[in-house]
């Protein structure tokens, strides 16, 4: 463990330098070296989302599209149908409650004289 920290302390003080006022600042060589790695990762994003397009762009790609959204007008087909059933239920529960209420007059109210 001890030789890693060294190695990376090494490692760290050689990739950076010193200026006047004691700042440490990365050398050129360690700029170049980022800037190489920022310039493949932005190509390496570059390729990918061409890939993406063109796999949205093929026939299969299409194929998925369309049948997602196939997919999606049955599960709202289905919920509307749900929905539906739901309230036709409540509907017939409702008038059944009322029609029981209608049925069953409230007996008369009671009065007590003292």
């Amino acid at each position: 463990m001890k030789k890693f920290a060294l190695v990376l302390a090494a490692a760290l003080l050689t990739a950076c330098q010193t200026d006047s006022q004691g700042n440490v600042e990365p050398t050129a060589e360690t700029r170049d070296a980022t800037q190489d790695v920022k310039d493949g990762a932005q190509a390496v994003s570059d390729q990918a989302t061409a890939a993406a397009q063109q796999v949205r762009d093929s026939d299969a790609g299409q194929r998925v599209a369309e049948g997602a959204a196939k997919i999606g007008q049955g599960v709202k087909q289905g919920a509307g149908e749900a929905a539906e059933a739901a309230g036709d239920t409540l509907s017939r529960e409702g008038r059944e409650a009322q029609a029981e209420v209608k049925k069953d007059d409230p007996p008369p109210p009671t009065t007590t004289t003292r």
